[in-house]
């Protein structure tokens, strides 16, 4: 009985945390970090995924606004006929359109 209450005695929560509170915070960073690395590297994939896509809208616009401002466009017409408020609402109205 007296080995029992010596090894409980020595075995006391209190004094492993005091011996060990600079590994245990280690550790835990060290778990912390790990744990992390999946969803970091999810994150990191969708906004690549999401700046692709950006970029590829802003082609499409541009691609659209090259259209509507053709030669031969409304636009086009009434830019050289005199009227710049009614060429931009042609141009307008040729963007949502397309």
């Amino acid at each position: 009985m007296i080995k029992v209450k010596e090894i409980l005695t020595k075995s006391n929560l209190k004094s492993y945390l005091k011996r060990y509170k600079l590994s245990l915070i280690y550790s835990f960073m060290v778990g912390l970090i790990m744990g992390s690395f999946p969803f970091i590297y999810k994150s990191n994939e969708s906004f690549r995924i999401h700046k692709s896509m950006e970029e590829q809208r802003k082609i499409q616009i541009q691609n659209k606004a090259k259209i509507c401002k053709e030669d031969n466009s409304e636009y086009e017409k009434f830019l050289r006929l005199g009227f710049p408020k009614t060429a931009i609402e042609k141009f307008n109205i040729c963007m949502q359109e397309q």
